[in-house]
């Protein structure tokens, strides 16, 4: 259980950053921080959505084994993770930013 909660909170703190390494911004030009800040939002729910659907937080397998099924969570977090991090930046780069 410990170790969900804690493979849980990697996760939302990695989705949080929003997919750029600290010190790391987006720019785009004419863009000011106000348009900068909605785009970001709007990128991030829309990766999150998307990761999710690809990735469900599903309920645990009865068949599996107390290791197997914390194993099969903490990959689908990766899975899930990873998958919203390359979809956020390329919704980024979509709409004309980079970094």
């Amino acid at each position: 259980m410990n170790r969900r909660v804690i493979v849980s909170a990697l996760a939302l703190g990695l989705a949080a950053c929003g997919g750029a390494a600290p010190g790391t911004t987006w720019k785009k030009a004419g863009a000011d921080d106000a348009t900068i800040a909605s785009d970001t939002a709007l990128c991030r729910a829309s990766a999150q959505q998307q990761a999710s659907r690809l990735y469900p937080h599903t309920a645990s397998n009865p068949a599996m084994s107390g290791a197997g099924m914390i194993a099969a969570q903490q990959q689908a977090n990766t899975d899930r993770t990873s998958a919203e991090l390359e979809m956020f930046n390329d919704c980024m780069q979509g709409k004309g930013y980079t970094r």
